[in-house]
């Protein structure tokens, strides 16, 4: 079998490739979810009691019902493995301990930065800046996240959740200043290389690359050819040029 013969691709398929003695199953948790057409309830998949199921991401996706359908129903007797590291909110940590135990191994931050395999993480709040405030936005969401299945229909469940925050979130006067705000810190932020901008859902995102690609970065570019012109002292405009 190759990898992507056991990489479920429908929940009858998952089924059928757990009831079968395959040395590994690859699929995402959404795929424990009921058929509405077919069942009322989640039915026994195996019994087996040699199947290890190791879940990525656990802090996100174990605590809910599709979770629940797979231990408890699906596959009742199998054992389980779960690795976390980038939980959100400090409660997905206890959740994830509270589901697998304790912490078979932990690999920090601090370990990460010390051994070279990742960079110091530092934040700049810029919402006063922006004159941006949402105090109990946080809160909201980690409700919303821990207690919901998050599968495909994810954007409409946090949209309905969000219908008064959400034209707020991502209106164009906020996403105006945003964008702005962004060229000018990505290009002067003092070095050069790679950047990643995460937004609330993908139409924002491509609301933010029509405004921050698109609108300012042009601007930017004519700002720092002013400031070119403009240069002092050679040394200074050669800096400005390689920056161009």
């Amino acid at each position: 079998m190759t990898e992507e013969n056991v990489r479920a691709k429908s929940r009858q398929h998952l089924r059928t490739l757990l009831a079968d003695n395959h040395r590994y199953v690859f699929t995402l948790i959404h795929k424990f979810s009921i058929d509405p057409k077919k069942e009322t309830d989640y039915p026994l998949i195996t019994d087996r009691s040699n199947i290890i199921v190791i879940s990525d991401e656990a802090h996100r996706t174990q605590g809910g019902t599709f979770a629940s359908n797979m231990r408890f129903k699906g596959i009742p007797n199998a054992s389980y493995l779960g690795f976390t590291g980038t939980p959100i909110f400090k409660d997905e940590l206890e959740l994830t301990r509270n589901i697998f135990g304790e912490y078979v191994s932990v690999y920090d931050f601090k370990r990460a930065i010390t051994d070279g395999a990742t960079l110091p993480v530092y934040y700049l709040p810029q919402g006063e800046k922006l004159g941006i405030e949402n105090p109990t936005l946080d809160g909201k969401m980690a409700e919303i996240i821990n207690d919901s299945d998050l599968d495909d229909d994810q954007r409409r469940k946090l949209e309905r959740a969000f219908k008064r925050e959400y034209p707020i979130l991502t209106s164009e006067k906020r996403l105006d200043a945003i964008s702005k705000d962004l060229v000018w810190h990505f290009n002067d932020r003092g070095y050069q290389g790679k950047a990643m901008f995460v937004a609330l859902d993908k139409p924002t995102a491509v609301r933010m690359y029509d405004l921050a690609v698109k609108k300012y970065w042009p601007q930017y570019i004519d700002e720092l050819k002013q400031r070119i012109a403009n240069a002092e002292d050679q040394q200074e405009e050669l800096k400005l040029k390689r920056h161009l």
